[in-house]
């Protein structure tokens, strides 16, 4: 497999990430219809506000297709804050263990420290320990958790913060 990076929208992008996301969380946590609708929605708020020069959206691509991405949004706070909210990271299985992930997660951090982030947040769950690796590697610490019935099932929400000032 032969991967790059590209940090640009591209037709059809935003819904093979959501198919991924969908196929991943679904297999792995048993996530459905729930799931999908809120994810489904919160994406096409964040295409409908897109702008390259402020949010970072980054596919990885075997030549045309698809197989990952992250997404640094940093419209939905005030600017003032220089915070970065991580979503939507996300990797097929055929592109897992090959360093895409942490290359993706790497490019992310570098974006928000040149745009003067003092920090990037996201929230995840307990039961993604390979993610979780990734980001406890890239200096992300845990900030705060909580028991919660995420997408119907038992979970434990996870919100893991790293600093960049």
């Amino acid at each position: 497999m032969s991967v790059n990076l590209v940090a640009e929208y591209r037709p059809g992008a935003v819904g093979r990430l959501l198919a991924l996301q969908i196929e991943t969380y679904a297999d792995e946590l048993g996530f459905g219809r729930p799931f999908e609708a809120k994810v489904g929605a919160d994406m096409a708020e964040f295409l409908g506000r897109y702008d390259p020069d402020r949010d970072l959206f980054l596919l990885a691509l075997d030549g045309d297709q698809v197989v990952g991405g992250i997404t640094l949004d940093r419209g939905e706070h005030d600017p003032s804050r220089h915070l970065a909210h991580l979503r939507w990271f996300i990797l097929g299985p055929q592109a897992r263990g090959q360093g895409i992930g942490r290359a993706l997660l790497s490019r992310a951090v570098d974006f928000a420290r040149g745009k003067g982030d003092r920090e990037i947040y996201l929230w995840t769950v307990d039961r993604l320990p390979m993610a979780r690796r990734l980001y406890d590697a890239a200096g992300f610490v845990l900030a705060e958790q909580m028991a919660a019935q995420t997408w119907g099932k038992p979970m434990v929400e996870q919100k893991l913060v790293l600093r960049l000032a």
